[in-house]
């Protein structure tokens, strides 16, 4: 039996030739389009591009409206925190400030849970799930981080009172760290419970 020469061999003894160079490309873009194809690779590349889409929408056309709902979501977080607070002891809401026995935190775009939402959102959204699930998973991540964000405030403010030598660490640190395990955590609970049915 002859032996069989490859579709896209070349030959070393011969200049390359434009088909040689087809035959590369050709190969290239298949194991181009097997790895995009590969879930590994596939699903990180499309958070990231999901994670720069939200961002540049919210930084180019939705810039006004994006830092006045900041605004107003920090606020609404002030006073859930003040009414949550509220049930330990007495606590003063001024603004975005919520003060807890003589300790007062100010509670800012970045403490309301924002950002945390625009990753899990790209997770949600890059994961290969129905669109059902997907339009279920990104509001049951925002009432997660919410709920968990209101938590994270009511413990710094009960560090804050009592351990202020601690307010940092726990601010800075700890609950920096403990965000990024609850949003892996609701995505994981996002797809046992809405995805894997």
């Amino acid at each position: 039996m002859p032996r069989q020469r490859p579709l896209c061999a070349t030959s070393l003894t011969r200049a390359p030739r434009a088909a040689d160079t087809a035959c590369v490309e050709s190969r290239f873009l298949i194991g181009l389009r097997a790895r995009a194809a590969d879930p590994i690779v596939r699903f990180p590349v499309l958070v990231v591009l999901y994670l720069a889409a939200i961002g540049l929408t919210v930084a180019t056309w939705l810039g006004p409206w994006y830092r006045d709902g900041a605004f107003w979501i920090s606020e609404v977080t002030a006073r859930s925190a003040h009414l949550l607070v509220g049930l330990l002891s007495d606590s003063l809401l001024h603004g975005r400030h919520v003060s807890y026995d003589g300790f007062t935190v100010e509670i800012i775009g970045e403490c309301a849970g924002i950002y945390e939402v625009f990753i899990l959102a790209s997770c949600v959204l890059a994961y290969p799930a129905p669109m059902r699930a997907k339009a279920l998973g990104v509001p049951f991540g925002m009432a997660s981080i919410y709920c968990f964000n209101l938590l994270r405030i009511l413990c710094l403010l009960l560090v804050g009172r009592h351990a202020p030598e601690f307010f940092d660490f726990f601010h800075l640190y700890f609950w920096q760290s403990t965000l990024i395990v609850l949003v892996a955590g609701v995505w994981f609970a996002w797809i046992r419970l809405f995805v894997r049915r």
